[in-house]
Formats: C-alpha cells, structure tokens, sequence
C-alpha cells in the first residue's frame, strides 16, 4: 500500500513511520527536510501548495494527515492564528477534494480531544458529546479540519477516519509528573492510526458510515475520556500509565 504521510518531522509522524514503513510503501509531506530509508519517498512542500499536493496524492492508496501543526510557526499572534486557521480551513478542504480528484480511497485525519477539555473531570465525554472548542486557534482549527471531512463524506465516495487524539507524551518522560486524564502515549497513536488505515468504507451508500469518528487516549480506571468506539476497531492502548496513576494513589481521575 502506497501511503502519503503529512507532517514527517514531528515526533508523532516518525512513530507513525516506525510502525507502518515495514508493510507501507510511505512518502512523508513535510516542510522541512529529512532522510527516509530504503524505498520511501520525502517531499519538501505542506499543505497550503494546491499543485505540490495535486503531485503528492497521484497513485497513492491512502493519506495520513496528522493535523500537527508546523514545528516553526510565526512569532506574530495574528500571523500564527491565521496560518492555523488557513490550515484548518482551505488546507483541509484541498486535502480532502485533492485525494478524491487523485483516486483516494482512505483518508485518516487526525484531531483533538483538546476541544473537550472546558468540560469538568467528572463528565465522560464520547464521541457523541458536543465539542466546545475555544477560540484558541489550536483548539479551532481542528475542529475546523473535521467540518471539512464530513463535507468529504457527505459527497464523495471516500473513507475519512477522525482521529481526536489525546495529549501527546512519551510513557517514559513523564514519571513524576501528576498524570494527565488526556495522555496518549505517542506510540500508541500509531497504533490507531495503523489501525484506522486498515478501515475501508468508501463504498457505502450512507454518508454517515463513510465519516468515521474515534476518541483516542489512555486506557485508565474511571475514565473523563471514553475509547470504547476505538476499542471496537480493535484499538488497544499499550502504555496507560498505570505507574503514574498508582502513585498518586488514583485509578483514573485526579
């Protein structure tokens, strides 16, 4: 399977790549160079380049857009909420019309659970509960970036999997900190994106099955944040930072 990889210098792509490069053929969209192994591809360009974009997707079978934001951002506020929101807007419209004019059959985009975290701890939050997205540009734009693969779904015969992750960490890192009812560990990120790439639901005749939508975090005791639509593709959270939680005596919630 021929796989286009968007965002290939972050920390949560180069998991992704380490996960997938052994039974994917991946070409990693960046903005920033880097070396690739044996037959993978690297494309300097983003998003916002409507022609780049165009080349990047032919013969592709998939994309993984990670929808982490440029490492190097302006330093202007203004500047900065308008790159973020001309991603979250016409970077993510082009993505998504882009793949369907080039023959794409699975895109998997991801989000953020971030969009939820104005509600209190004691609300369980799944994929059914409304987003209250602040007007913070990281929180917008990917809430953005979603209103763009539904409108996908609802047109083309196209399979779009959101993935709303949670906090990105490394298991290993944070020993000591107070655990994060949002953590996810950044490998075990790539495993839903692995997972969600398997799905294929560009040939069904309702919309609503096409738009897939999955929460994606740790699996803790009493949790803020419910996996179980995840887990029902067969996601299966490995680092759930069990030590973290049993030393500030907590099952789940802090």
């Amino acid at each position: 399977m021929k796989v286009l990889l968007t965002g290939a210098a972050g920390q949560l792509v180069q998991a992704i790549f380490n996960r997938l490069h052994k039974k994917c053929e991946i070409h990693q969209l960046d903005i920033h160079p880097i070396k690739v192994k044996d037959h993978h591809e690297y494309i300097c360009g983003d998003i916002l380049d409507r022609d780049l974009l165009w080349e990047s997707m032919r013969g592709m079978d998939a994309v993984i857009h990670t929808g982490e934001f440029p490492q190097q951002l302006p330093a202007d506020p203004h500047q900065r909420d308008q790159l973020l929101l001309e991603l979250g807007t016409r970077g993510a419209h082009e993505l998504c019309k882009i793949a369907v004019d080039a023959g794409v059959k699975r895109v998997v985009f991801g989000s953020t659970l971030e969009m939820f975290s104005s509600y209190s701890d004691d609300k369980r939050i799944n994929e059914q509960t409304k987003p209250q997205p602040t007007p913070e540009m990281a929180q917008l734009s990917p809430y953005l970036s979603e209103r763009a693969t539904r409108i996908a779904a609802q047109n083309y015969r196209v399979s779009m999997a959101v993935l709303r992750l949670g906090r990105l960490v490394d298991e290993r890192e944070v020993l000591g900190q107070k655990p994060d009812l949002m953590w996810l560990d950044y490998r075990d990120a790539a495993r839903a994106f692995d997972v969600a790439l398997d799905l294929d639901a560009s040939n069904e005749i309702r919309w609503e099955a096409r738009w897939m939508l999955y929460h994606i975090c740790a699996d803790i005791d009493n949790p803020k944040y419910l996996i179980n639509a995840a887990q029902g593709i067969k996601f299966r959270p490995r680092h759930n930072f069990t030590e973290h939680w049993r030393r500030v005596g907590k099952g789940g919630r802090a």
